[in-house]
This record gives C-alpha cells, structure tokens and sequence, in this order.
C-alpha cells in the first residue's frame, strides 16, 4: 500500500519547510495519493510537494498509467507539440553543431523531439521512457530506438554530449541520485538541457484552478532554483531563456536551460527569494476562480439528474476532491484507454464509446475542451447536451 512521505528539500537537503497550500485530489485510484502540500524550502526558497509516494512508486505509475503516448491518435503529436519541440531544436542546435553528437533523450515520450534532430541530420541519437508503448510508437513512427527504462535503472557503456530533460525534472522525487546518474552519463564538458514549468509566472496564465499542481508535477522551479540545483550537482549554466508557448489550449510558461558539466566542487546556493511570492500570487488567483468556478457548476448542474464526466485528471480529481456532488454521476469517460474501467468513487471510468445517448456530457478539462467537443460531435456522431466550464 502505498504512503506519502515527507520530503526534505530536493535541493538543499533542509527539513525545515513553510505550508503555502494543501492540494486535495479524489483518491488513489487511477493516481498515486489523494493529496499533497505545497511548501517552501525555509533555507533556499524552493517551492514543492510534499507529503508524497517514493520514487519507485511514480516510476511504476509512469510505466503503468502512462498518458504520453498520445495513442487517440496513434502516437503522433499535434502541430502545437511539433513547433515547440522545433522551438526547444533551434535553442539547441547553434550549440551542438556536430551532427555526430550522441543525444539522449530522457523521458521522451513516443520520440517526437528526438524525430526532429533526425529530421536535420543528427544520427546518434537514442530515447529512454518507462512507458513500453512509447517505445514501441517511436520505433514504428520515427525509426527511433527508445528503451524502455527510468533514468534511475538505466545503465550505458556509452557517454553522451548532450542530454535533454524537457518536462521530467518537475516530475521527479529524487534529485539525488537521478543528477548523479545524468553526470556519468555525459562525456567531460558535455551538455546538460533542461525545460521546466516557470514557477515565476505561474500566476500570469491561469487557465484552470491549481492546474499547475497537478497529480504529476512535483517541483516548481523558478530560473534561481534551476540555477542553485545544476551548482550543486557541477554544472556551469551557459544559457538559459524564459519563454511562454500554447500547448492544448492553455498557455504554459516554461525555463529553458543549458549547462555544462565541469570538474568544478564549490556549491554556490543563492536563496531564490522570489518563487513563494509569485506561488501565493498563483495560490490566491486560483482560489478566487474555484470559488467563481463552484458557483457555474452548481447552476450548470442544477436540475440534472445523471450527467456523464469527460476527463478524470487534475481537474476533475479537484473537483471530487472539494466535494462534487457523486449522485448525479453515472459514470466517467476518458481518452485514455489505461483508464477504462477503474472505479473513483466506486463509479466506473469508461472508454467514449460507452456514452448514452441523451445523457448530458460533462467537460471537465480546459486544456482539451474543445478538442473533446469536436470528438463528441464529430468523431462519435452523438447529439448530447454538452456541458462546459470554460
């Protein structure tokens, strides 16, 4: 059975935290725990989750219960996905010219950055993901070898000029032991890329309630933190941009950094003074939306019988969570076929298929309603009252 634990900073190692807001999912079912807190680190000012399962635990729900295989529409990636990981190409490859470079990609989903390096020539280029249906989707799309493994498991005779970690440091439980691996992995001065959520400005583009703390992402990082995290495992930064880009109809704003690694010991931690005022910035914004958002569900639903539930991520999670009212739910659909027939609640997730006629369809997600619209309308043919938040 799983059991959350307390975490000392990732960072700087201190037990000493301040509690800025307590995030309270449905329950463990599909997702790993039923909540977590949201503190501060009372030494370096790094913001994270708290009181959350192991390690070994994510990497199993991340083999298990992956959402990053884009199978709904056979492992390929919207024209959005392709011009940001363009994006993330084009930072990269003024600064890795050698199309020889050995590349590692490092929780990369069913290939489709690495696809782009192949695109323009780069040929050492390699993929490890816990999901096997990820791997299996970059082998048959993109010819592109991906093992299926964790950075914590995964051993190679080979040494690496660049390895890129884009959406996966703010996943991870342990910093420890993953930095070190990634250290031995690279060649001497190799290159080390990450992108990361900005914690910074969370607060500027709030498309959802707390969407920023969601079930999966664990560390909210900021450009001081990124900095003080590659000081103290020996990386010396040597760009880093902040930027914003539109992924499934919300806008993310993320850090992109480079680094190197080097011989160099001195651990240079500056306390990052200015993520937990931005954090309760975020805090307070989104807890005027739930309020407004609370009182559009409790009119949309007024008079409802039964509706069916669209989505059982983050945003439904926290909607069960503070206490939506289970007796008009006949039962949950969601795209992800891992899901399909889970019990939350004790209520059944089904695939899209299992929509009933004339019962009104429930959207609970931003990010995809309207793509989940478009699927009711024109992908099933179905004429149900459709609901909607945003």
């Amino acid at each position: 059975m799983l059991s959350n634990k307390s975490r000392a900073c990732p960072i700087c190692s201190c037990l000493e935290k301040v509690l800025l807001f307590r995030q309270k999912f449905s329950d463990k079912t599909i997702f790993l725990m039923d909540g977590y807190d949201v503190v501060v680190c009372d030494k370096c000012g790094f913001v994270f989750a708290d009181g959350i399962p192991l390690q070994a635990d994510f990497d199993g729900y991340y083999a298990a219960m992956s959402k990053y295989e884009f199978s709904y529409q056979g492992g390929r990636v919207s024209k959005e996905y392709v011009d940001y990981f363009t994006k993330i190409f084009n930072f990269l490859a003024p600064r890795v010219q050698n199309k020889n470079a050995k590349i590692l990609d490092i929780g990369c989903s069913t290939g489709s950055l690495l696809s782009i390096f192949k695109l323009n020539g780069y040929s050492n280029i390699f993929g490890i993901d816990p999901s096997s249906e990820c791997s299996k989707t970059a082998k048959e799309l993109y010819d592109i070898t991906v093992t299926t493994d964790t950075v914590y498991n995964f051993n190679s005779i080979e040494k690496f000029d660049l390895i890129i970690l884009s959406a996966v440091l703010e996943h991870l439980v342990d910093f420890d032991y993953s930095m070190q691996k990634i250290r031995s992995l690279l060649n001497e001065n190799g290159l080390l890329f990450i992108a990361v959520p900005n914690a910074e400005k969370f607060s500027l583009f709030v498309s959802a309630p707390f969407q920023q703390f969601s079930t999966e992402h664990i560390n909210y990082f900021s450009r001081y933190s990124i900095k003080n995290l590659l000081s103290r495992f020996s990386f010396e930064e040597i760009a880093v941009r902040q930027d914003e880009h539109k992924l499934n109809n919300a806008v993310d704003t993320e850090i992109l950094s480079l680094s190197k690694k080097t011989a160099e010991e001195t651990l240079k931690i500056v306390r990052d003074d200015i993520s937990e005022p931005r954090v309760r910035e975020y805090i307070t914004k989104c807890l005027a939306m739930d309020l407004t958002l609370n009182q559009i569900i409790q009119e949309k639903l007024s008079g409802k019988d039964k509706i069916i539930i669209w989505g059982v991520g983050t945003h439904t999670q926290r909607l069960i969570g503070s206490g939506l009212d289970l007796s008009k739910i006949l039962f949950f659909v969601d795209s992800n076929k891992r899901y399909a027939g889970k019990k939350i609640k004790g209520l059944e997730v089904k695939p899209p298929e299992a929509i009933k006629e004339g019962v009104p369809v429930f959207i609970s997600s931003h990010s995809y309603q309207e793509e989940i619209i478009h699927q009711i309308r024109e992908v099933l043919k179905l004429n149900n009252e459709i609901i909607t938040l945003y």
